[in-house]
């Protein structure tokens, strides 16, 4: 069996690259696979979204695939994997990552998407698969099409502890530094020093080191490749991730995985994988900020609570989503 992932991003720290990243390397030997992925023209205001080159398109027609899978909802290589697909008249898998609630002027852009460029990739999409279950409402009301629930993972021999999270003396951000991501929300904690490990997007970085300023507070920054951000892990003693919206955050699986507390807002498939990691899942959830949070967890140890959650983490092993993912290929195929 031959794969050709036509997708936007490949090698770069973001949620997308690393599934696809842990996917393809897990994949059995017998399915061959190649990666054409996104150096293309980027769009304005958007950060994922870039225009694949002629010379991509040209170099996935010639490539002789079995299967072409596209990943995220709201790009335009998937538009393209799927008029690929078309041309070539073979299947198409379609993996959707969470599904954009989007404000402001750019939400034109995802009007368009929706009404124009998503009916085509669901019509040739023979599976879909989305990561987390909160974004199967919004998908079902655009398809009619069965949608397949396969999580994101984690590789928990990359991802251990070194030392207990109590050691550690930074409140930490991690992820791209979107507005979205609403990373502002840390600047609300006085417990311990703030730190924010990500990409900038747009001008996020600049923002919060002038709202710190004018708090009279000091904040760091620091950007890991992936194979790097274990130690990354080691300076967190909280994992904080205040997002508008979410679809499985990969910075969940691998903080736990590191022995970090993780705290977030109740979006995506935040509380639904932290019900099933912790018997009290409610003490890592925060609705304005984490605070308030972070103030009652200072007053337990929760060791024993962590290294019973990191045990579950086997069930989101990057071998066991090749494997389901690999299955989905061959019922494509037949």
């Amino acid at each position: 069996m031959k794969v050709l992932y036509f997708v936007h991003t490949f090698g770069e720290q973001n949620g997308i690259s690393v599934h696809l990243l842990n996917l393809v390397s897990n994949l059995p030997p017998s399915v061959k696979y190649k990666v054409i992925s996104g150096s293309g023209q980027g769009v304005p205001f958007f950060s994922s979204l870039r225009l694949p080159t002629p010379t991509q398109i040209l170099n996935a027609l010639s490539y002789d695939f079995d299967i072409i899978h596209v990943h995220g909802y709201g790009n335009f290589y998937s538009f393209f994997g799927a008029l690929i697909s078309f041309l070539k008249g073979k299947p198409l898998i379609w993996t959707i990552h969470g599904y954009p609630q989007i404000s402001g002027a750019r939400k034109l852009l995802y009007y368009f998407y929706k009404h124009f460029l998503a009916p085509f990739i669901f019509w040739r999409a023979k599976k879909i698969i989305s990561v987390s279950h909160s974004a199967l409402p919004f998908v079902k009301n655009e398809t009619s099409k069965e949608v397949a629930v396969i999580p994101n993972g984690v590789d928990c021999e990359l991802f251990k502890p070194s030392f207990g999270y109590k050691k550690a003396k930074y409140i930490c951000f991690v992820g791209r530094l979107d507005k979205d991501k609403q990373a502002e929300k840390l600047l609300a904690c006085d417990q311990y020093p703030l730190l924010f490990i990500g990409a900038n997007e747009g001008k996020t970085k600049e923002n919060l080191v002038l709202k710190a300023k004018l708090l009279g507070k000091k904040v760091e920054f620091g950007t890991f490749s992936y194979y790097d951000m274990p130690k990354a892990y080691q300076k967190c003693r909280y994992v904080v991730l205040p997002s508008k919206y979410e679809g499985f955050p990969l910075v969940l699986l691998e903080a736990i995985a590191c022995g970090r507390p993780f705290l977030c807002t109740d979006v995506g498939e935040n509380k639904r994988i932290l019900s099933f990691l912790f018997k009290n899942p409610q003490h890592f959830i925060f609705s304005k900020n984490p605070k308030e949070a972070i103030d009652k967890l200072e007053s337990i140890d929760l060791t024993q609570q962590l290294k019973k959650a990191r045990k579950k983490l086997s069930f989101f092993s990057w071998k066991e989503i090749s494997r389901q993912t690999v299955e989905a290929y061959k019922q494509a195929l037949s």
